[in-house]
């Protein structure tokens, strides 16, 4: 199936690694030409490098999204390189996974706000005007199932409840920009085999979540890319406003 992606820019946080990396990748394969927006400038170098690579186009901006003018600035860069950005993919995401309440603290509480929820929120602010004016766009964020029901042991309140926040800041954004033909949706993915999910839990952990899903598996990063792919294509023009789970049935246990 053609998504048509040949010709379109999509500008995606936190592509130098894991879920990111394979969405990068992905959307290259398609047609797209990729902007890799990641705080580890190493990262994004080996991702744009590897696209290239594969024949496809490609570009590497170091950018912490929680900071309002390193955005920006990453967004110009863009639209100087391809005049364009069609696609938006809000991914990047805070390494500081919390434990109990006891253990959570000020500074791990505000990263994952200033990351999760203000990183998307800037790249939101500097996006939105440009597809306002072409009347045309999609935002893909990145949310979680614990948005929806908690997080499960080891748990994080901050990482819960900022990916509640996407959710919410997704319906919003949805209503707002729907007039000017940009949809807006997010993913909530369950348990993905990442090193980062992989490094915060024990073997028990591990394997309690495994049995806690209805396919006894984790999910991996390529589970997600096509419902992202999906989204962000115009297969999917009258859906919008939508968090739409991947979680190997894990909340129908």
């Amino acid at each position: 199936m053609d998504l048509g992606f040949d010709g379109k820019v999509v500008f995606i946080t936190g592509a130098g690694h894991g879920i990111g990396r394979a969405f990068a990748l992905a959307f290259a394969e398609e047609g797209a030409s990729v902007v890799i927006a990641e705080l580890d400038q190493n990262r994004a170098d080996m991702t744009a490098g590897e696209i290239r690579e594969r024949g496809g186009k490609a570009i590497a901006i170091p950018c912490d999204v929680s900071d309002r003018g390193l955005v920006e600035a990453a967004v110009q860069r863009t639209l100087e390189e391809y005049g364009r950005i069609d696609i938006l993919v809000n991914n990047a995401v805070s390494p500081n996974l919390t434990g109990s309440l006891e253990e959570l603290d000020d500074e791990d509480w505000d990263h994952n706000f200033d990351v999760n929820v203000k990183g998307s929120f800037y790249c939101f602010k500097a996006v939105a005007p440009h597809m306002k004016d072409r009347r045309y766009g999609k935002v893909v964020s990145m949310a979680s199932i614990v948005g929806r029901r908690g997080s499960a042991e080891p748990t994080s309140a901050a990482y819960s409840a900022s990916k509640a926040g996407i959710i919410g800041l997704t319906a919003t954004m949805a209503r707002e920009l729907g007039p000017f033909n940009i949809n807006v949706n997010a993913i909530a993915p369950g348990s993905i085999n990442t090193p980062r999910w992989r490094d915060a839990r024990n073997e028990e952990q591990v394997n309690r979540t495994i049995n806690g899903t209805a396919l006894k598996r984790l999910g991996e990063a390529e589970d997600i890319v096509g419902m992202c792919l999906m989204l962000a294509s115009d297969r999917s023009s009258f859906i919008t406003g939508q968090t739409v789970t991947i979680d190997g049935g894990m909340l129908c246990m």
